[in-house]
């Protein structure tokens, strides 16, 4: 599934939907992917062989590396640089490697890349939270322009406090660091 396609997704959630501006919608879909990829982040992993060399290019989803190992989990160190990562090798290291690092998830093509499975649900609720609070902010204004009861929206703080409790679940639910032996 695609970011759009979950948005279109979300978006269907909502009878009627008010705040259907495409440009805000977009924002709150990025400001979804940004608040879970600083709250609870994806690791991505590739296999690196050994005729790849000792410069790395860069995987596209790339965010921050967290480390390279050997196939015995043996940590080999690396200097990143902005556009590839490269390895110091000591000569102990026994192929294939394996670089885990942390993929970006806001600045991707939202029509082609696709969402990793595990973290879609948590994604739809935390969109449909940002969409509700702009979506009954204008449910309001037009009920209140036509002086009708406003009495069955949702108030403020209660969408509010529903966000931070998905915000919450996503930072305890954060992306756990394997870890790398120093050999």
């Amino acid at each position: 599934m695609t970011p759009v396609d979950m948005l279109e997704g979300v978006k269907k959630r909502f009878q009627p939907l008010l705040a259907d501006d495409e440009t805000l919608l977009k924002t709150l879909l990025r400001q979804a992917l940004t608040s879970y990829q600083d709250k609870a982040g994806v690791i991505g992993r590739v296999q690196i062989s050994k005729q790849e060399g000792v410069s790395l290019k860069l995987p596209e989803d790339y965010l921050a590396l967290i480390h390279v190992t050997d196939s015995r989990g043996g940590l080999v160190y690396t200097d990143p640089y902005p556009d590839s990562i490269k390895l110091d090798l000591d000569g102990c290291e026994r192929y294939p490697l394996t670089m885990a690092y942390l993929l970006n998830l806001r600045d991707r093509d939202f029509e082609k890349w696709v969402i990793p499975a595990d973290i879609i649900g948590s994604l739809e609720d935390y969109l449909e939270a940002l969409i509700a609070i702009k979506n009954t902010e204008r449910l309001r204004i037009v009920a209140i322009a036509g002086k009708l009861d406003t009495s069955g929206y949702p108030d403020e703080i209660t969408l509010q406090q529903r966000k931070q409790e998905l915000e919450l679940q996503m930072s305890a639910n954060r992306a756990i660091i394997p870890g790398a032996t120093i050999l």
